[in-house]
């Protein structure tokens, strides 16, 4: 094993000084890219003590708990749910990190498919447009001729679009309460889901350069983030302008080609 070039002083100093394990091999003089290394650090920290709750975007699993968690699971969403992760978001990193450790996942099937006994349900439910409202738009752009593009990592959009050589990032919103007075959309956030913030965030022109929003009368508006910056919400009544068409869940449906540019659709 290779003598370690850092004291118990210094992993302590990078630790509280660093924003990741990464942070803390080059704060150590470390190659920062070396797994081997990394895991020794990692190893020597827990071993001391040391809080790294600081860190941003790393895992909450380590090696022991990803062996353990398949060795005592059936399925690879069983260990997902081990391991508290949310199903189907990372099975193929888990299924990297396994094959990497050469740990024997062989006995891991994924779940059967139910045997059809009738004609499957396929009633919209308007509750499920949050879910659906992301496809929506990518279909309502791709059917106008435009390029869509997914972002691999969360980000504060949902859909880069393309079209004639520039690109935009829309963000999408839907809305499935009517209040009498109309359509209410929220175009904030209520902060990062762990990071213990609970107050309105509202998107800004560095983040986003357009809404699409969908009601749930399937209704669509192109607006972008120079006519709403700072708003928390708004009544989709005051920008009828921006409407740009309708979904129709019978095939049918009217449409104007939407330009997701910062102007005026």
């Amino acid at each position: 094993m290779a003598e370690r070039t850092y004291t118990d002083a210094d992993l302590a100093t990078a630790v509280a000084q660093s924003r990741s394990w990464r942070g803390v091999l080059r704060h150590l003089g470390l190659l920062a890219t070396s797994a081997g290394a990394a895991r020794s650090v990692r190893r020597r920290a827990e071993l001391l003590g040391l809080d790294h709750s600081h860190f941003t975007g790393q895992r909450r699993w380590n090696e022991d708990d990803l062996r353990a968690a398949i060795a005592g699971s059936r399925t690879w969403m069983q260990v997902l749910d081990t391991l508290g992760l949310a199903r189907g978001s990372g099975t193929e990193t888990i299924r990297g990190h396994a094959l990497r450790l050469g740990i024997d996942t062989g006995h891991l099937q994924h779940p059967r498919s139910r045997t059809r006994t009738s004609e499957p349900i396929l009633t919209p439910d308007l509750e499920n447009l949050s879910r659906a409202g992301p496809v929506l738009a990518a279909a309502w752009f791709t059917l106008s001729g435009h390029e869509v593009a997914w972002p691999l990592e969360p980000c504060r959009y949902d859909l880069a679009v393309s079209s004639r050589g520039a690109t935009w990032r829309v963000q999408v919103k839907t809305c499935w309460k009517q209040r009498a007075d109309g359509w209410h959309v929220s175009l904030s956030t209520s902060g990062h889901p762990t990071g213990g913030q609970h107050r309105r965030t509202v998107y800004t022109a560095e983040e986003v350069d357009c809404f699409f929003v969908i009601t749930g009368d399937l209704d669509c508006y192109l607006i972008p983030i120079a006519v709403v910056a700072g708003f928390t919400g708004i009544n989709l009544s005051a920008y009828a302008d921006f409407k740009v068409g309708v979904v129709s869940l019978n095939g049918t449906g009217r449409s104007n080609p939407p330009d997701p540019s910062p102007g005026r659709p």
